[in-house]
Parts: C-alpha cells; structure tokens; sequence
C-alpha cells in the first residue's frame, strides 16, 4: 500500500488541475501554437503528461516504465475532451494502484542524450516515479499557464505550481 492518503490526495489533485485547464479552453487555444515563444501546442504539451502516466501504468506488469514511448499525433494532442477522458482514466487508475506496495521495484528507460540514441535504465519504485510523473506534470503546467497567459486566459491560482513553493507562499503570507 502507498505510504499514505496523503500520496494519494497529492496525485489526484495534480489530476484535478489538469482536468480544470482542460475545461477552460477551447480547442483552438488547445491546438495553437505560440510562436516564436514556444513550438508546440498546449496540446502537445498535455500530451506528453499523459504519456509519462501511461508509460508508468503500462510498464507496472512488466517492471519495466518506458519513458521513451509517446503517441505523438494523437487525438490527445489536437481535443481537449479526449485529453479530459485520458485523465478520468488516470485518476481512476491512481486510486487502484494506491493500494499497491509503494515499494514495489521498478525498472525504468529513458534516453539521456540529444546528440545520439542512448538509453538509461535505472532502478526505481512505484512510489518514485508517481512522485516524477506528478512533478513533471506540474512542470508542464506552469508552461500551460503561461501559454494561457499569453492567449489572454488566467488559471486557478495554484496551476503550475510546485507543492514546495505553495508550502513556501504559505510561510510568507
């Protein structure tokens, strides 16, 4: 079993934002790109989240997370909706394999260079790379929110946001 309930509510809260940006655009901001400031969409961008999760649930019955494999040009890229639906899914995959043991080995790949094909394969737990796929996914977010911005839209406050620098905004306050 996961650590905690408190692993869990993080995780889905991370699901929770991706769902509310998903409600507050339509499909033509979704599928635009702002150029020169970035080369893909908010789309492409929520697309790639969504691989990270599912290379994560995939990879559970063989141990092995591919972090390698995307569905670039999916319908994920260019709809919203079906991105929303990707994200049901996930959030009800999170609750089944919160009961999972947080322990439980894992071997993940991932290429490493920019310059030539090289793969890694590390040694990792379940409960490591749910800790990753949220912390990537928050990361990806805060470039969401400032595609947002710049089509002239505002997200919920805490979008994009790391839960270290909320913690941190809280001490401050």
């Amino acid at each position: 079993m996961l650590n905690n309930a408190i692993t869990l509510k993080g995780q889905l809260e991370t699901v929770q934002q991706a769902k509310a940006f998903l409600l507050g655009l339509n499909t033509e901001n979704y599928q635009m790109v702002i150029k020169p400031h970035f080369a893909s969409s908010a789309g492409t961008h929520m697309r790639h989240i969504l691989d990270h999760y599912l290379a994560l649930k995939d990879g559970l019955s063989q141990g092995l997370v591919n972090y390698n494999k995307r569905n670039r040009y999916s319908s994920v890229e260019s709809c919203p909706q079906t991105a929303l639906l990707q994200w049901q899914k996930i959030e009800k995959w999170l609750t089944e394999v919160s009961q999972y043991d947080a322990d439980m080995p894992l071997t993940v790949m991932s290429e490493t260079s920019i310059d030539k094909t090289q793969n890694s394969q590390t040694k990792s737990t379940l409960a490591r790379e749910l800790v990753f796929v949220s912390s990537h996914a928050i990361h990806h977010f805060s470039l969401l929110a400032v595609i947002n911005s710049l089509l002239g839209s505002k997200d919920e406050v805490n979008f994009g946001i790391a839960p270290t620098t909320a913690t941190y905004i809280r001490q401050q306050a």
